[in-house]
């Protein structure tokens, strides 16, 4: 009994969150929500193990609901491997393997209905685009074919269709997604729709596409058939959809009659593709306000927000104050899918955060198939019943390095049930990604490591801080295995004068942020960067540059900035870099010589052009090149006999999300 009253009274930490919800026939237990997110996970338009088991996490982490990907609903659609089949008979099992999965959860679950349309990633021609007019992407530029009346009429029959095969395998309902600059998006748009017909013109015509299929999917299956409805808010076109034209379709197509619930979405397929996405650099719940104003014109239809919520309080605080009737959560989940339990129960200190670094959108487009920086364990059993102790063969390992790779292992390691010694050369553990969670908008790596540090703590890790670990330390505590984790390191640029190498006047880019971190003061004159790196922490540590001097230059040899960030990254890096005080000069190398040097300037050339030119008062001269990994212990320890492992920079200089994983997998497979 006193069990059961603690637990309710934990519950009520986040009262709002807990309450159950009506959605036309169907009441959530809650009022969190898994919103749609592509996984990759589907395998010859059939579900995986890894797609199964992903869903079923998420329903038995306790979100009242999922919306499952986009499935395949046209029979155009029919040659997308990557997405479920809902179109034909055939695809009933597989779809019925899902169901089944979540619903034992006491969790509904919805599959979502969209088509992209003209809307594509890559930049050039693409084949089989369609859109409402023979207008270009705004992305990519390819133009499609205008779709005819009769093809519009198919569409509309294929949605209808593919729902009520859906109801038939068990789902609750299909949310229609109209936002994104996808094909329904295009439709409601004046900006890409330029149709004079039935289906174009002013609003009532733009809106008839989807208001014919949400008609038709309510006809077909009936009140007890749950339809959600995605609308796009804003979109930052020109002669696009602004909040009052929102509000103008929610108006138009949303009643009580028809749609279950609406939630907006923000930006398009186009430069604002990011404003989908927002990173650490967007104010939190950017969304908030604006889809509080569009909730008036729902006309009482219930409202999920979305877009960056993170946290349970900021959740619980949207709902507390009327902004929206309940909340949807996509990379929050991604994350960690047990977050509503945690939160619903007192636990919320124990979530792993999701970073907003976007790795899974790029991991989707780039990748293949969905991960996650701060959650290694994605679509596996672990994410929900956490690491199992090994039955037999514990070990003595040694971790050499307390960055995120390092202590990644370390406490999987010990978890696993092995003794775990960790060397951490710094006082404080997280290595290049503490420093780099210190720069504006990239706060959030701070929910990796500081995870980490309760965990080690936990399971009880030995660590020695501040301590640089030499071949006696490490082979006095008699390991069985050790664990490179020692990161690397930038290299001076060949194209430098070597005498003017670190004190003597040219430090990397780290290092001069440290010794220009114990003062606030701003600097006069300009700060000149090299960027052969081309990542969102070097363009972070850059503004943070640009806050301090009067004038910031970043020179590089390549044809463009950020191109080792994907789309959705790269178009905010460089939306942040036209800045007064910034200047980008790509395709160029720096000329040095000491005269220059010393009356404080450099030269520069165009490296196709061969052009000439030069930056006065310059203050700051600094690098970001490649690194190459600390591997000074490798050769002694192999010496001595110890079986010598390899994880994240150590064993090749890259991101976040291959240390994490790295030192998970590494751990998980020690024993076996």
């Amino acid at each position: 009994m006193k069990a059961e009253i603690g637990a309710k009274l934990r519950k009520n930490d986040f009262p709002h969150l807990a309450q159950p919800i009506q959605l036309g026939a169907h009441t959530l237990k809650n009022r969190i929500v898994h919103c749609a997110i592509l996984t990759k996970f589907v395998r010859n338009q059939t579900p995986t193990d890894a797609y199964l088991t992903y869903h079923e996490n998420r329903a038995r982490g306790g979100a009242a609901m999922i919306v499952s990907e986009t499935v395949n609903a046209l029979r155009g659609q029919s040659m997308r491997p990557d997405y479920m089949n809902a179109y034909s008979d055939e695809g009933l099992r597989g779809l019925s393997q899902v169901a089944d999965r979540v619903r034992q959860h006491d969790c509904l679950l919805l599959a979502q209905l969209q088509d992209r349309g003209r809307g594509h990633y890559a930049m050039g021609r693409v084949d089989h685009a369609y859109g409402p007019s023979a207008l270009p992407d705004d992305l990519s530029g390819a133009v499609p074919h205008p779709l005819s009346v009769s093809q519009i009429k198919c569409m509309v029959d294929d949605f209808s269709a593919a729902s009520l095969r859906l109801q038939r395998a068990g789902f609750t309902g299909v949310e229609i997604s109209a936002g994104h600059g996808h094909l329904f998006h295009q439709f409601l748009s004046p900006q890409s729709n330029h149709r004079d017909d039935m289906y174009g013109g002013d609003l009532e015509g733009r809106t008839k596409f989807l208001s014919d299929v949400i008609n038709a999917v309510r006809q077909t299956c009936g009140l007890e058939f749950m339809i959600g409805l995605k609308l796009p808010g804003e979109d930052g076109m020109k002669g696009g959809i602004d909040l009052a034209g929102a509000q103008q379709i929610a108006q138009t197509v949303v009643t009580p009659d028809t749609v279950d619930y609406v939630s907006f979405c923000w930006g398009s397929q186009s430069d604002t593709l990011y404003w989908h996405t927002p990173d650490g650099h967007s104010p939190r719940i950017p969304y908030a306000d604006k889809t509080a104003q569009l909730r008036q014109h729902t006309s009482g239809v219930p409202v999920m927000s979305l877009g960056m919520i993170v946290d349970p309080n900021e959740a619980e605080r949207i709902l507390v104050k009327g902004q929206a009737d309940f909340i949807g959560l996509g990379r929050t989940l991604i994350a960690d899918p047990a977050w509503p339990n945690k939160a619903l129960s007192g636990q919320g200190h124990s979530i792993r955060p999701c970073i907003s670094g976007n790795t899974c959108w790029a991991s989707i487009v780039n990748a293949g198939r969905l991960h996650c920086d701060n959650n290694p364990a994605l679509a596996s059993s672990v994410e929900i019943d956490g690491v199992s102790k090994i039955k037999a063969g514990a070990k003595k390992i040694v971790v050499v390095g307390g960055g995120i790779a390092g202590m990644e292992a370390a406490w999987v390691a010990a978890a696993r049930g092995h003794h775990v010694d960790l060397f951490c050369a710094s006082a404080l553990p997280g290595g290049r990604a503490r420093q780099a969670a210190g720069m504006l908008g990239a706060e959030g790596l701070a929910g990796i490591f500081d995870y980490q540090e309760h965990a080690v703590k936990r399971y009880s890790v030995n660590i020695k801080s501040g301590h640089k670990a030499n071949l006696e330390d490490i082979l006095a505590l008699a390991p069985e295995v050790v664990i490179l984790a020692t990161g690397a390191q930038m290299v001076y640029p060949l194209s430098l004068p070597t005498e003017l190498k670190g004190d003597g006047g040219i430090k990397d880019l780290p290092t001069l942020i440290t010794d220009l971190s114990g003062s606030d003061r701003s600097l006069a004159g300009t700060a000149v960067i090299i960027d052969e790196d081309h990542t969102t922490a070097f363009y972070n540590a850059a503004l943070w540059m640009a806050n301090r001097f009067n004038e910031l230059v970043l020179i590089t040899s390549r044809e463009r900035f950020a191109t080792s960030e994907s789309l959705v990254n790269r178009q905010g890096i460089i939306e942040r870099l036209f800045e007064p005080n910034i200047t980008l000069l790509p395709f160029s190398e720096l000329l040095l010589s000491d005269d220059d040097i010393e009356e404080g300037r450099v030269k520069y050339q165009h490296l196709r052009t061969g052009q000439v030119g030069q930056i006065e008062n310059v203050a700051a001269l600094s690098y970001a090149s490649h690194r190459v990994p600390r591997l000074d212990l490798q050769a002694g320890l192999e010496a001595a006999g110890i079986q010598t492992e390899l994880i994240g920079d150590a064993f090749s200089p890259r991101g976040v999300l291959q240390a994490m994983t790295e030192g998970y997998e590494l751990a998980m497979k020690l024993a076996t």
